[in-house]
């Protein structure tokens, strides 16, 4: 639904202290797991290098957070998460940027 995808968006942002992404950020997945106790969202999207790197620097988790490098890969450890969520990482290749977080 419209609406889910939307909320979960927001509540992924919000829980990673994350910035809006970027005006032409192209969604390309949206994953919501979980059971009635734990709730975990994924979204990848793609932008441009420079609408990602300057995405990293609004996002208050990422900006002073040094990534590990894993396989050409950027991974941002979040933990704990903002607004009592477990936490997360966000991972960064080439042009495609993937949001992990969850709360239990």
């Amino acid at each position: 639904m419209p609406w889910e995808k939307n909320e979960i968006i927001k509540t992924s942002l919000n829980w990673g202290g994350l910035n809006e992404f970027p005006k032409n950020a192209e969604i390309i997945n949206i994953e919501k797991k979980g059971s009635m106790f734990t709730r975990q969202f994924i979204i990848e999207f793609k932008s441009s290098d420079k609408e990602i790197k300057s995405w990293v620097e609004k996002s208050k988790r990422l900006k002073n957070n040094v990534p590990k490098i894993e396989n050409q890969t950027k991974v941002y450890e979040i933990y704990p998460g903002e607004n009592n969520a477990f936490g997360g990482n966000v991972e960064i290749k080439n042009n495609t940027v993937k949001i992990n977080m969850s709360w239990s």
